[in-house]
């Protein structure tokens, strides 16, 4: 009794918790289920993991094929095992097994061992355990999923897409009988091999399907005319980048739903190629996009890079998760933390001067500079100067923490690493990291007007690939990483970034869609982004060579932008984002200056700033200052009448800002001279060296004739009749009147300049001379 009891609970445990060990290839499917990708499985067939989602037409198939009285009995057919000995004993070998579907999935499990009657009596064993523990459809599913249909091809779900092309539910019976009958010899007969004899099989299971009244005449004459495949098919890739981040994040061998659109996913696939293939003329071969549901942070389409079937340019490797220098991309975060930390209102002047900081020497992109720049404006325009002094400003530090806050995961070095390069390029991030962050800002605008002027705090998340990741969770609260207001006039200053004039596209896009964008290009050459977001889109883009290769003419708004475009212009339109009235308040401005108006700001505007920015100082341009009767001259109780003067605000700036600045603005008047006899009183500034600035260093390049290049001097005096006398290293070397600039040919070193007026106010600057061309200044 106990050897009993002790064989029936070995009988028990026999059956293994998974009846199949193995490796399975790693799946991707859309957000329609659509497939995306698959990798082979590691052991190299194309097996699918299993699915419970077998298709009526091939559950018929294989029954009426393999197993007619499946669902009758309870593992083993008797009549069938019968009927097969005998066979196999008047052939003298084993010519056919009797096996039911259940005793075939025995045998999978057993990896088809050699055909004997002792492992036939283990599969009949195995067969009635089996039952014992699964249901019918259970254990069909998983023959389905396990049985080889020939190759390497291992599954019907891998046979499917493998010889017709598409998923089992959108086969015909004709298909899913070919299917059917493969398992029966998948060594001798599959699509590409013996033909006419795998037709034949498929098409006698086609008759026994008709003659038992499972399909109609008119479907089975069909059927017989469809062909069959002579070779398998490719499966596809639409987003290998995102299969093998899915498998290499959350393990491989495993079936992944993510939140991608496969229409529009091939859609952008085939526009980044073609812009990639017009780039390769100038050895730009990489390239990577993201589309963003901005509300949602879902994931709709990601192509990780360009497509070359010999990955001849490191067309593997995933770009979207790869550290690169991020140029300009990151200015907007810090144009919004400087608003929303009352540091600055939207138009306020900002200074655009060449500068140096140490042996830190930034320039504008163009190498121009304005003097003075209203912030929108050096952010729309994407100044370098403007950025580094309101860095400068609002600390290296904050900013680095900020940005983590944001979801940057890659400024994990101590800020004085950074330092002030830190926005124009000094730092890394991935195209993930700052498209997530990009749609954060929109998710948290749009919610802002929905939640009757609150936040939520969950808004600023990563983006989301996988369905499983979606979470609905609010935690509504009354302050935000970044006030609405800021993120308001931040992406409203986007909105005027100048447009790629060789993107014919433009006008067609601009017509159908507002978007607030930003571009970027890294020192050298070697990076070009582009971001756009919109109320329902966040479309990030990043060019270059994945080795790192700079090549000239690589910049974000002619390389990274147009294909931005392009992406947007397969995109519904959709309006933009809701003004958060909320967040806003009325205050008095400063027409000229763009700061809080002082009671001698002649020309104040109401404007609309955020609530956060109404702690910003008073205009410190306009000041008042003291005319004679005819309005010429500046004067003083000391040397003119008070009763016959004229008082009056001037917008006043130092002399190395005007001297820029009067190039571009339309409403700037140098101040006029003092009266002669008054010159003695003067109290403003009015003489400063241009260029060079203190402490610069400067490569002087040789002429196309071999020669030593000239250095260039500049001064600026506010008084245009005035006389400046320049010396360098103490040793007088000439005069200028009204346009005040001096050709020099300095030596090797460091050098002392000195600028001098006829009143005997000076200005002193020192410089070096390099033999170097990097780190100087230009």
């Amino acid at each position: 009794m106990l050897i009993f009891f002790g064989l029936l609970a070995l009988y028990i445990s026999w059956l293994p918790k998974n009846l199949f060990a193995d490796p399975y290839s790693t799946i991707i499917y859309d957000e329609h289920n659509e497939l995306l990708g698959a990798h082979i499985a590691k052991d190299g067939q194309w097996r699918f993991p299993y699915s419970d989602s077998v298709p009526d037409k091939f559950k018929t198939c294989i029954t009426f094929f393999e197993d007619e009285y499946f669902y009758r009995h309870l593992g083993v057919n008797p009549i069938s095992l019968s009927k097969a000995f005998v066979k196999n004993s008047k052939s003298g070998k084993i010519k056919s097994g009797g096996s039911t579907i259940t005793m075939q999935v025995a045998r999978l499990m057993r990896k088809n061992r050699s055909r004997t009657y002792w492992e036939k009596f283990v599969e009949i064993l195995l067969a009635f355990r089996i039952e014992l523990s699964y249901k019918k459809n259970s254990i069909l599913n998983t023959y389905a999923c396990h049985a080889p249909f020939g190759s390497n091809v291992v599954g019907l779900h891998a046979a499917s897409w493998r010889y017709f092309g598409r998923s089992p539910n959108k086969l015909s019976w004709a298909e899913c009988a070919l299917l059917a009958v493969l398992p029966n010899a998948p060594s001798l007969i599959y699509p590409g091999k013996n033909h006419k004899a795998l037709l034949n099989k498929r098409n006698r299971l086609l008759k026994k399907l008709y003659d038992n009244k499972v399909i109609d005449e008119s479907t089975y004459h069909l059927s017989l005319e469809e062909g069959i495949p002579d070779k398998a098919f490719a499966i596809p890739q639409y987003s290998p980048h995102l299969l093998a981040r899915a498998a290499s994040e959350n393990g491989a061998g495993k079936i992944y739903f993510s939140t991608l659109n496969k229409n529009l996913q091939q859609q952008i696939n085939a526009a980044l190629n073609n812009h990639i293939q017009t780039l390769s003329s100038n050895s730009i071969y990489n390239a990577g996009a993201l589309v963003i549901e901005t509300e949602t942070g879902k994931v709709i389409a990601y192509v990780g890079n360009s497509f070359s079937a010999t990955n001849e340019h490191d067309n593997y490797v995933d770009v979207v998760e790869a550290p690169r220098s991020t140029g300009s991309i990151l200015k907007p975060f810090l144009y919004a933390s400087m608003l929303n930390d009352s540091k600055i209102l939207p138009n306020m002047l900002l200074e655009d001067i060449p500068m140096q900081m140490g042996s830190y020497a930034p320039k504008n992109f163009n190498l121009t500079y304005d003097g003075l720049v209203p912030a929108s404006m050096a952010l729309a325009r994407s100044l370098n100067v403007p950025a580094v002094k309101m860095l400068q400003e609002f600390g290296v530090s904050r900013f680095q923490y900020q940005l983590q806050k944001l979801g940057f995961k890659n400024f994990t070095k101590p800020a004085s690493h950074y330092g002030l390069s830190l926005i124009l390029g000094g730092g890394e991030a991935t195209l993930w990291d700052i498209a997530s962050a990009y749609a954060s800002m929109g998710r948290t605008l749009s919610h802002y007007s929905n939640y009757m002027g609150k936040y939520d705090a969950n808004d600023y998340h990563d983006a989301i690939y996988l369905q499983s990741e979606i979470e609905t969770k609010k935690s509504i609260q009354k302050t935000s990483l970044l006030s609405a207001g800021s993120i308001w006039y931040t992406f409203n200053a986007m909105t005027e970034l100048a447009r790629p004039e060789d993107y014919a596209s433009w006008s067609r896009f601009f017509s159908s869609n507002r978007i607030a964008w930003k571009t970027g290009t890294s020192f050298g050459f070697r990076d070009a982004w582009a971001v756009g977001v919109n109320a329902k889109y966040t479309v990030a883009v990043w060019v270059g060579n994945a080795d790192g290769e700079g090549r000239p003419g690589l910049t974000g708004i002619s390389a990274a932008a147009p294909l931005m475009f392009a992406v947007f212009n397969l995109l519904p339109s959709h309006a933009w984002f809701k003004m958060p009235y909320q967040d806003m308040t009325k205050i008095v401005v400063c027409k000229q200056s763009g700061y809080k108006a002082s009671d001698v700001c002649p020309d104040k505007i109401v404007e609309s700033v955020p609530k956060n920015a109404t702690k910003t100082s008073l205009c410190p341009y306009h000041k008042m200052i003291h005319l004679n009767a005819t309005g010429m001259y500046r004067v003083n109780s000391n040397c003119y009448p008070v009763a016959q003067m004229q008082h009056k605000a001037w917008f006043i700036t130092s002399p190395v800002q005007e001297y820029y600045f009067k190039q571009h603005s339309s409403f700037y008047q140098p101040l006029p001279p003092y009266l002669p006899q008054c010159q003695t009183e003067i109290s403003t500034h009015q003489i400063d060296i241009v260029y060079p600035r203190p402490g610069f260093k400067i490569y002087i390049p040789y002429e196309q004739s071999e020669e030593k290049g000239r250095l260039i001097l500049k001064a600026m005096h506010k008084n245009n009749a005035a006389t400046i006398f320049w010396h360098l290293d103490g040793k007088y070397i000439g005069s200028t009147q009204k346009f005040h600039q001096m050709e020099v040919l300095p030596a090797k070193g460091k050098h002392i300049l000195e600028v001098i007026d006829e009143q005997g106010e000076s200005m002193t600057c020192a410089f070096e001379i390099v033999d170097k061309e990097s780190s100087v200044n230009k």
